[in-house]
């Protein structure tokens, strides 16, 4: 197999966790309010259990065939060309993905904490950061995402917590105030946004220890990450309002500067940028390594390392020239995103999983 490490049931849980969180914990409070409005909070709490039920989606397909990932599970089902051009796409939305979180950690650092910057400066020393840690290898990197998920988890706990004093429940009312559609567009993006980018699982699970206890910590880690989005969409909505959240792009870094207790605990704005850097560090890598190791699957090679520098250089070039603002990317990049996560993460894994269990009951007869 190309990849010789390993990964214990735990480490695929906290890469899991991260994978859901992982950009989405800056900027999912404003996207899923702009969709839902005043109910973004119910759409968030509803997007749990259907994001749990997706991420068992993604699971039964992939323990349809073990030992294979997204790429050979393709060419299984579909047969070799069909298969390969339904990987080739899937490749080019983890690339592009790897460059957009790439990009977001530029725009979010040199507009939020380093002013004077070139973004060029950040974006490359990102860039090398996620090389460093592919190059070593998937068990380096879920042994680190368990040193690292702790302190993400209680930078979370403390930001709600500390913001208690500020909440005002008036700020949800008036409820259900709005229409069937636009209900049903939020509950979409709160199962989509985190869950559905995480179908890079696919292509970890045969890297992974198989205990019967996998599919359960897998789905529950996928609602621990939804459960923490929730709640940052609860707390913004009830300490900043609808209106507030939807217009700041980086609500969970505005709340975090609102903390101040007593006049001494302030300013914990850092550590929220921190807990942010580092979820989206891990997704960012996870998106680079499946990549490189999908395309060398692709192509027969007998080692993915070969590609991952070539792979890094391109991903900063692609988060360099993959939108010219900030901007950009809030009004025109956003709204589409949205259907391009629903065909990669709910659409193709459905049709591939229906697909199979056609074949499996034709098989079946005919025997």
């Amino acid at each position: 197999m190309l990849e010789q490490g390993r990964l214990g049931t735990r480490q695929l849980a906290t890469l899991t966790i991260m994978m859901v969180v992982g950009d989405m914990m800056m900027i999912y409070p404003s996207v899923i309010t702009s969709y839902a409005k005043q109910d973004a909070w119910i759409c968030a709490l509803v997007g749990i259990p259907l994001g749990m039920g997706l991420m068992a989606m993604f699971l039964k397909l992939g323990n349809a065939y073990p030992g294979q990932n997204l790429v050979s599970i393709s060419r299984s089902i579909l047969g070799y060309w069909p298969g390969t051009l339904l990987s080739l796409f899937y490749l080019y939305f983890f690339i592009i993905g790897a460059a957009t979180h790439s990009r977001e950690v530029g725009d979010f650092m040199t507009t939020q904490i380093f002013l004077f910057t070139p973004i060029r400066v950040v974006i490359l020393l990102f860039i090398i950061a996620v090389v460093w840690a592919v190059y070593h290898g998937l068990e380096s990197l879920g042994r680190t995402s368990e040193i690292l998920l702790p302190l993400v988890i209680v930078f979370i706990i403390v930001l709600v917590v500390s913001l208690l004093p500020q909440v005002d429940i008036n700020n949800l009312k008036p409820y259900r105030e709005n229409s069937f559609v636009t209900i049903t567009q939020g509950i979409l993006v709160s199962m989509i946004y985190p869950v559905g980018e995480a179908v890079p699982i696919l292509m970890l699970l045969p890297y992974t220890a198989k205990t019967s206890h996998r599919n359960l910590d897998v789905i529950l880690a996928a609602g621990i990450g939804s459960l923490i989005l929730s709640s940052l969409v609860t707390i913004s909505m009830l300490v900043l309002g609808a209106f507030l959240t939807q217009h700041n792009i980086y609500a969970s870094f505005i709340l975090s500067q609102k903390i101040n207790i007593g006049d001494f605990f302030q300013r914990i704005e850092a550590f929220m940028a921190s807990a942010w850097l580092i979820s989206t560090y891990f997704k960012a890598c996870i998106y680079l390594y499946v990549f490189v190791l999908g395309t060398a699957e692709l192509f027969n090679m007998k080692q993915y390392r070969r590609l991952i520098l070539p792979t890094g250089l391109l991903i900063f070039g692609l988060s360099n020239v993959i939108a010219p603002g900030i901007t950009y990317i809030i009004i025109t990049v956003v709204p589409y995103w949205v259907d391009w996560d629903t065909t990669i993460g709910i659409i193709l894994p459905g049709l591939l999983l229906m697909i199979h269990w056609i074949k499996s009951l034709s098989h079946r007869k005919k025997s």
